[in-house]
């Protein structure tokens, strides 16, 4: 069974990590049936399908903050490397 779109806004609007916590407390087959939702009871099996999906935008997300942050860093050696170079240049010039 899939979700709903009423459940896939409930779990939406909770967060992954409360559903996390609260897959915890309940059965653990993928059949077990997760009480406590606005939308009606889900299955576990639905949570943890959601969860997946979840995990990968998070994934997705952090490679892509890490890859601009590598540009970022690679940029600031490169206008320190730039700033050294020019004011050698200068005190060169100076002289």
């Amino acid at each position: 069974m899939t979700l709903t779109p009423a459940q896939r806004a409930e779990l939406e609007e909770s967060g992954p990590a409360t559903i996390r916590l609260k897959l915890t407390q309940y059965g653990a087959g993928r059949g077990a049936s997760i009480s406590g939702f606005k939308c009606g009871d889900i299955t576990r099996g639905d949570i943890e399908d959601w969860l997946v999906e979840k995990n990968s935008e998070e994934t997705a997300l952090q490679q892509g903050t890490l890859r601009w942050a590598k540009i970022a860093g690679v940029a600031g050696i490169i206008s320190i490397i730039a700033t050294v170079i020019m004011g050698a240049i200068a005190i060169i010039l100076a002289k």
